[in-house]
């Protein structure tokens, strides 16, 4: 008896500590341990089915490059790609009616862009729209080896989209970076020669990297050196750029995408981790999405999230333009992850208003009375003498005490600048 006794005794120090414990809510599985993908569940859901940003094409191309740097959104890609190859939609994207001009002319970086989300898709960037883009956009370099107005934002368009062609560009576009460079090794959108006055930005010089590291030679290799350097220079303590109007995720997210093409890990990292930081999680407005800035400005947030979110998604998915690799694509995109958070916080908001939070003390004190009965009827059964009565009390309540009280609960579940082709 002394030993059912000391058994009762344990079981009832034990059973209150087992049930208390089990109450304590499980931890949450990150729900964006895919943030790329998350952020592409974000981004498809702006969507009106084919295009961004009520039917822009530059919009919508970023966002499809986006789906193809996170593999996923394979049927989005398809049908934007399908609105795309129209006369109608394409054309006037292509060839720009610009004013002052007779007529309208090629812009180079649109149609390198066009070219490589294409063919980056598996589409044939030569011949898409009715127009022969990669015969027109050769056509347009310029003797010093720029493409059509010779600024670095559409020379590197236009080698990014040759470079998924059987034709890519050769040293004489190298030949053409460097004749643009600025003085301390960056670019700007708009500069077109490369003089003293040349005032580098990081969303050109990012996208003129991963041009840069499409060609071979000498001179592209030394311009990119110079161009990452520049970038690294400007790199601020917490990974962020600033393009001049604050740190941002469209000016961070080129210079991220540069860095992998040129494997610079380290800068890499710290510029990804302060895009994870611009990310809204599963509590924030629009789960998933990433701010141009931190705190958001007041005007056009709506389209400044969109185009933050999908330059954001390429770095952040770790690929980068020289190399952009959508094979295995998945035609759906998965959700945000932020479903079985909603039901957490569901349970939490329930907990605060006093409709769930008394359960498990509730079956912890029962336990505890219980544990206290068992007790109870062993030392009444010692001063007995043991007697039969007692024993057969006492040894299906010592059975009663080694089962469990109750379910235990399971365990929760979790551009600026680059922008104007």
């Amino acid at each position: 008896m002394r030993h059912l006794s000391g058994r009762l005794l344990a079981a009832a120090a034990v059973v209150p500590i087992t049930v208390l414990a089990s109450a304590v809510p499980a931890q949450a599985q990150d729900p964006f341990a895919q943030p790329a993908q998350a952020a592409a569940s974000w981004l498809v859901a702006q969507s009106d089915g084919t295009s961004w940003n009520t039917q822009d094409v530059s919009s919508s191309l970023e966002a499809v490059i986006a789906l193809e740097a996170a593999r996923v959104g394979g049927d989005q890609v398809q049908a934007t790609l399908e609105w795309l190859n129209s006369t109608e939609t394409l054309t006037p994207y292509v060839y720009p009616t610009v004013e002052g001009a007779d007529e309208p002319a090629l812009n180079a970086g649109s149609a390198g862009k066009v070219m490589f989300a294409v063919a980056t898709a598996g589409g044939d960037p030569t011949n898409f729209g009715g127009i022969k883009l990669a015969d027109e956009l050769t056509a347009s370099q310029a003797a010093n080896g720029t493409y059509g107005d010779g600024t670095a934002l559409s020379t590197a368009w236009a080698v990014l989209g040759l470079s998924r062609t059987d034709s890519p560009a050769g040293e004489e576009a190298a030949a053409g970076f460097t004749a643009i460079q600025c003085p301390d090794g960056g670019f700007n959108f708009g500069d077109v020669d490369g003089g003293d006055d040349c005032v580098s930005d990081p969303d050109t010089t990012g996208l003129a990297v991963s041009a840069l590291a499409t060609l071979d030679g000498d001179a592209a290799a030394a311009s990119l050196t110079s161009a990452v350097d520049w970038l690294e220079s400007v790199q601020a303590e917490d990974g962020g750029f600033d393009n001049g109007f604050g740190a941002n995720a469209n000016s961070t997210a080129m210079a991220a995408q540069a860095f992998l093409a040129a494997d610079r890990t380290e800068a890499a990292e710290s510029a990804v981790a302060f895009l994870i930081g611009l990310q809204f999680d599963c509590t924030g407005e629009q789960p998933g999405a990433f701010k141009y800035t931190d705190p958001e400005g007041t005007d056009f947030v709506e389209v400044s999230r969109l185009l933050a979110t999908a330059q954001a998604i390429v770095p952040v998915a770790g690929q980068n333009l020289a190399d952009l690799d959508a094979s295995g694509i998945e035609a759906d995109v998965p959700g945000h992850g932020c479903e079985s958070s909603v039901a957490g916080d569901e349970t939490t908001e329930a907990d605060d208003d006093g409709s769930a939070s008394w359960l498990p003390w509730a079956i912890g004190a029962a336990v505890v009375v219980l544990a206290a009965l068992i007790i109870g009827f062993a030392l009444k059964s010692r001063r007995n003498g043991g007697s039969n009565g007692a024993a057969e009390v006492a040894a299906p309540a010592a059975k009663d005490a080694d089962e469990p009280k109750g379910d235990e609960p399971g365990e929760g579940t979790s551009g600026e600048n680059t922008d104007k082709q």
